[in-house]
């Protein structure tokens, strides 16, 4: 039986888990063109098939993963917007899954973020992913009244989204340490705290 052969949209989707393995284990370096497609198991021509310019896999890399999680994301709470506090709580078990809290997932961002310190385009990716972030969580909170003594919705989101960082670190560094449901729990505090919830 001759075996058919995979679409583009699943070609590229493989192309893009192999970089997202070889960051993970090999940094930047070592995430070569060549290594990728051998550890997806295509020949390294087809890169130009299936990216716009295969000297930035990387790069269109991270952009695809930064697209990917703001739609996974955005499924996860906007059905429940009406509620704000599940909303945000659907919010953080997104980001905490499998999908985005894994370990080969979170080494490949933390060569996306060394990148965006030293490249421009890098940087732009990043600065993209976060405003659009930002706007997801003021949206979920936005129609919440404020509460005497709170802190502008910019400076709360912006400090919701650096504990957000911070336990996604930690659950990284030690899921012993920091359980995925102790970093949920954690979030949800926060949001408390931060918002009238």
């Amino acid at each position: 039986m001759r075996r058919r052969r995979a679409s583009p949209v699943v070609r590229r989707a493989d192309l893009v888990a192999a970089t997202v393995s070889c960051l993970a284990r090999l940094g930047a370096k070592g995430a070569t063109g060549r290594e990728i497609c051998r550890q997806a198991g295509v020949s390294h021509g087809l890169l130009r098939h299936y990216f716009r310019n295969p000297d930035n896999l990387l790069l269109e890399t991270y952009e695809q993963l930064c697209e990917d999680m703001l739609t996974q994301l955005e499924a996860a709470a906007l059905p429940h917007a009406a509620d704000p506090r599940q909303a945000l709580h659907r919010y953080f078990v997104a980001v905490f899954s499998d999908d985005w809290a894994g370990p080969e997932i979170i080494g490949a961002w933390m060569v996306f973020w060394q990148q965006a310190r030293s490249r421009a385009d890098f940087a732009a990716v990043s600065d993209s992913f976060n405003l659009r972030q930002r706007a997801l969580l003021a949206r979920l909170v936005g129609q919440l009244p404020t509460a005497p003594g709170a802190l502008p919705m910019a400076d709360a989101i912006a400090l919701l989204s650096a504990v957000l960082d911070g336990l996604w670190i930690e659950y990284y560094l030690s899921d012993q340490r920091t359980p995925r449901e102790r970093c949920i729990a954690l979030c949800d505090a926060a949001a408390r705290r931060l918002f009238a919830l």
